[in-house]
């Protein structure tokens, strides 16, 4: 390799992983702070929190690297033209098409690498994350229950109030309603804990006391005195919380299932999972072309340009996978016209009588 390549490469390369790093850094930022509203309010174990949030890396590498390819490639470029490098190496007859094969060595690795995440890694990551969350909730008797919230229990049979939960369900100052035939049964206690036995789950309260006849629904003069008992220890079984099954959707279906499927809507899924890895060096080789800057010009002078050009071709990708979807366009072909349109823009070099015309007319 000479050292003119392995320059370029290593520019490329560091620019790449310094891109990612930022996109990733953002997208994980916002993606925890929904995992973690959805931990407070019950929605998910908080003991998952993290094994989730890395699940979400696959999902969102198949978003941002078409992305983060654009902009390494256009940033490593444009500091090349800023440094006045690039001019250097015209002046050693060094010309587009040398750059462009740099650019696709650089690309066809992170494209492949793609491909291996759209296709196989993406499903298995939203397959294990509906698995994982489905198991916690079954296996943790307090997945869910919220400290200092009150629980509605389910069928309507009680609520279940505690100021602190542990994973290991063990909680304090518990406040318990129960409602039972004619009447409804109160109970409060500083501590206690769940059990599991015999597939029930039992509720362990430790020196509390009761408060039983409340609410009766029946005449004044037939309604039982209300009764007050102080406990060390009472044990019931608590009203089992449910957790419906969750059912799997499209995103978690493996490609080979797709690829056999003649929904319409799974088959724009598998155009789009297709299309994704081609984007990589469709974008990159675009990020080639734009990160030519005259003297005057930053660095960043077309990196908004960068950005609204990404945003119109994922935009199209999305508007083709919904025609696909609703059957108006056949999945074999409906995206590819969007690659192909920005990758021959990206390629298009005006012939050198063009060039000359336009310097004509610019004097």
């Amino acid at each position: 390799m000479r050292i003119l390549d392995h320059y370029i490469l290593k520019e490329l390369w560091a620019t790449f992983l310094a891109v990612l790093l930022v996109l990733l850094l953002i997208t994980f930022g916002t993606e925890a702070s929904k995992l973690l509203a959805m931990a407070v309010s019950g929605q998910l174990p908080s003991n998952i929190v993290t094994q989730v949030l890395l699940l979400k890396i696959p999902p969102a590498l198949e978003v941002i690297l078409p992305l983060v390819a654009l902009l390494s490639v256009m940033l490593a470029f444009g500091r090349f033209y800023q440094d006045r490098e690039m001019v250097v190496l015209n002046s050693c007859g060094i010309g587009p098409r040398y750059f462009q094969k740099q650019v696709l060595i650089f690309l066809l690795p992170i494209a492949l690498l793609t491909g291996w995440i759209t296709l196989w890694v993406t499903p298995w990551a939203y397959q294990t994350e509906r698995t994982l969350i489905q198991q916690a909730k079954t296996q943790t008797p307090v997945a869910g229950l919220v400290a200092g919230k009150f629980n509605a229990l389910p069928n309507g049979q009680g609520v279940f109030y505690a100021q602190q939960i542990s994973q290991e369900g063990h909680f304090t100052h518990a406040w318990i309603k129960l409602k039972q035939a004619d009447q409804t049964l109160i109970m409060m206690a500083p501590k206690g804990h769940f059990e599991w036995r015999d597939d029930a789950l039992m509720l362990v309260l430790e020196k509390g006391q009761s408060y039983e006849g409340l609410g009766q629904q029946m005449a004044p003069k037939e309604r039982q005195p209300i009764v007050v008992q102080k406990f060390e220890r009472f044990e019931g079984v608590l009203p089992q919380i449910q957790i419906a099954p969750s059912k799997p959707t499209k995103w978690s279906k493996s490609t080979a299932a797709l690829w056999h499927s003649e929904d319409s809507s799974l088959q724009a899924l598998l155009a789009w999972r297709l299309v994704v890895p081609v984007g990589v060096v469709v974008l990159g080789v675009l990020g080639l072309k734009l990160s030519k800057t005259g003297p005057r010009e930053g660095r960043f002078a077309k990196l908004f340009i960068a950005i609204v050009l990404y945003v119109i071709y994922n935009q199209l990708l999305v508007t083709g996978r919904d025609l696909i979807a609703e059957g108006v366009l056949g999945w074999q072909w409906g995206l590819w016209p969007v690659p192909l349109v920005f990758l021959f823009f990206a390629l298009y070099q005006p012939s050198a009588k063009k060039r000359l015309s336009r310097l004509k007319g610019a004097v």
